[in-house]
């Protein structure tokens, strides 16, 4: 659970020095505020950014944890498992899992989430 705060207020920080960077010249820099997802909220320009370019600063034993997992070596991205920043899950659906391991998912018991056996983000070991 230390991971997921520390991960939140590292997203936080990060937010805080994107939008004390980005605020408009003629004002002083715009609050962070979060999305429901606990994501800062983000400009339709920094929308477009791909999300580890702010997560290798903002959580970066998060993405260390995908870049060396099997998901980063194949380049699966952020929004793949977690939705787009309008629609993100902070925990995706276990069934997002189910899109590229159909057979996996048929064997997974009932109750039970594919990370309750898999780490999150490394998918190279069992718990």
């Amino acid at each position: 659970m230390k991971k997921i705060s520390k991960a939140l207020l590292m997203s936080g920080i990060a937010a805080a020095m994107i939008y004390g960077c980005t605020g408009s010249s003629s004002g002083p820099a715009k609050q962070a505020a979060v999305k429901p997802s606990g994501h800062p909220v983000l400009t339709e320009q920094e929308m477009l950014t791909p999300c580890q370019e702010c997560h290798q600063a903002a959580t970066p034993e998060v993405y260390e944890e995908w870049y060396n997992s099997r998901h980063g070596i194949d380049n699966v991205k952020c929004f793949q498992c977690h939705g787009t920043y309008e629609e993100l899950k902070r925990v995706p659906d276990q069934f997002a899992c189910a899109v590229c391991h159909s057979a996996e998912f048929q064997h997974t018991e009932e109750g039970k989430s594919c990370w309750d056996c898999h780490p999150a983000h490394k998918f190279v070991v069992h718990k």
